[in-house]
């Protein structure tokens, strides 16, 4: 599906998220005052769908698996990779099954080994096609994976610009690139629980904290520029409140130890 066609993709998606969120708008209108409504899929978790589908390892025989830049064992992996950016509020299983159908619903458009469950594309679903069918899969994923990449503390946007459209302020600002790989490898190497305080989320909030914590650059990013990431020495774990601590002063960030020095209990 590759194509060499170059399309300024942050412009095309601002577009069609606008065309996403008014389908989601006008179901919610049609719906029932007495039903129990779902939390409808946002862009993101369409695209992320679409990507699944569209980009996922390639099998001798039986259906493709996850794509290979996730670097994910099993589907199941795969969907947690995306449920801290695009959860909204749901439980982690009900994210993987909503996430899941969306990968389904595209199945009909891929030779994937998978013959999906529908024969119409929903109107959303096939915008989101529309969209990328002639784009590279090279494109496809480095968006997603940007999607996962978050901004952490030490990544503070540059060059901001702020225009106001439609009475909501949009920023638009750089950001420093993250591999989502090297997060999932942290936390399967350092645990989930913090280094500084030991919280732990699952203890904390059940099955809505399970696999959650934020991973750390011992230096960051802003300072080490494009470089190789050790997870096993250069990143730790942190929850919120110490990783938001460590960076607490402009141009600062005090190692774990330090941190620990500080706390009064």
């Amino acid at each position: 599906m590759e194509s060499s066609n170059s399309w300024p993709a942050v412009t095309q998606s601002a577009k069609l998220k606008v065309m996403i969120k008014q389908d989601n708008d006008k179901a919610i209108e049609n719906r029932s005052e007495s039903a129990s409504a779902p939390v409808d899929r946002s862009f993101e978790m369409l695209l992320a769908g679409y990507y699944l589908s569209r980009c996922g390892a390639r099998a001798d025989s039986g259906a493709d698996g996850p794509p290979a830049a996730l670097n994910a064992q099993s589907w199941k992996q795969a969907y947690n990779l995306f449920f801290d950016a695009m959860g909204d509020g749901r439980s982690p299983e009900r994210f993987r099954n909503s996430l899941k159908n969306a990968r389904d619903t595209f199945d009909a458009l891929f030779d994937n080994g998978r013959t999906g469950w529908i024969t119409k594309i929903p109107p959303g679903f096939q915008r989101i096609h529309d969209e990328w069918r002639d784009r590279p899969d090279s494109a496809l994923e480095r968006l997603l994976l940007q999607m996962l990449s978050g901004v952490g503390e030490e990544d503070e946007p540059t060059g901001a610009v702020v225009r106001t459209e439609g009475g909501q302020k949009v920023m638009v600002s750089k950001r420093r690139e993250r591999d989502p790989r090297l997060r999932a490898e942290a936390i399967r190497l350092h645990g989930t629980c913090c280094k500084a305080c030991g919280f732990n989320f699952r203890k904390a909030y059940g099955e809505l904290g399970q696999g959650f914590i934020e991973v750390h650059h011992a230096v960051p990013l802003s300072e080490t520029g494009l470089a190789e990431t050790d997870p096993a020495t250069d990143l730790t774990v942190l929850c919120a409140n110490c990783h938001r601590m460590v960076h607490r002063k402009k141009g600062i960030c005090l190692t774990i130890d330090e941190l620990q020095s500080t706390m009064t209990d």
